[in-house]
């Protein structure tokens, strides 16, 4: 349905920080959910972070900190109900986006 053709993606959410400029964040890597509802995206750069979005709206739904470095692979699982992260921290981690 649909297909990212880049793997180096900004991510613009559009909560506004104090200058009034979106807050933007590279992202490695990024997977659209089975449904196409929602977006994930391993962070690079401010957090080694993963987010799910909002696929309509491009807000955050949900961070998930449970890496201590880079996190270069993201993955939904088929069904949409589990995320599997992968950082330079050497770990993989399988989570609940809840």
């Amino acid at each position: 349905m649909y297909h990212i053709t880049c793997i180096i993606w900004y991510i613009v959410s559009f909560r506004q920080d104090r200058t009034d400029r979106p807050n933007a964040d590279l992202a490695f890597a990024v997977a659209w959910s089975p449904d196409g509802t929602r977006i994930v995206s391993g962070s690079a750069e401010k957090e080694t972070a993963v987010q799910v979005w909002d696929a309509a709206t491009g807000r955050p739904i949900l961070t998930y900190r449970g890496h201590t470095n880079l996190v270069d692979a993201v993955a939904w699982s088929p069904d949409g109900t589990r995320i599997a992260s992968g950082s330079w921290d050497t770990t993989v981690q399988v989570w609940q986006p809840v």
